[in-house]
């Protein structure tokens, strides 16, 4: 069994604190562990959401190519959106 002397427990408290040290930075520093997670959740957002923005985007992509070739569409949304009318139709409205 060594001994250990006041010349060994220095350099073993000086290791100690090294690595405590390095584990508080590998931790916390601004390249650490919990930055990494943090920036891992705002990536995994971000690609969700551009994934949302995408099929959104198709969708209105859809719609703008049928507002310009499909005519029953264009009178359905004037009808819906606008309110509007063919000349020989009658409109009844009912009070609740």
């Amino acid at each position: 069994m060594a001994i250990v002397n006041e010349h060994n427990k220095r350099y073993l408290y000086l290791f100690f604190a090294f690595i405590v040290i390095m584990v508080f930075l590998t931790v916390f520093s601004d390249k650490g562990l919990i930055k990494i997670y943090k920036l891992s959740k705002e990536r995994d957002s971000i690609r969700t959401n551009n994934m949302v923005l995408k099929s959104r985007n198709e969708e209105l992509k859809k719609e703008i190519e049928r507002l310009k070739t499909d005519n029953r569409y264009i009178e359905g949304v004037a009808r819906k959106e606008l309110g509007m009318v063919k000349p020989t139709e009658v409109i009844f409205q009912f009070e609740k």
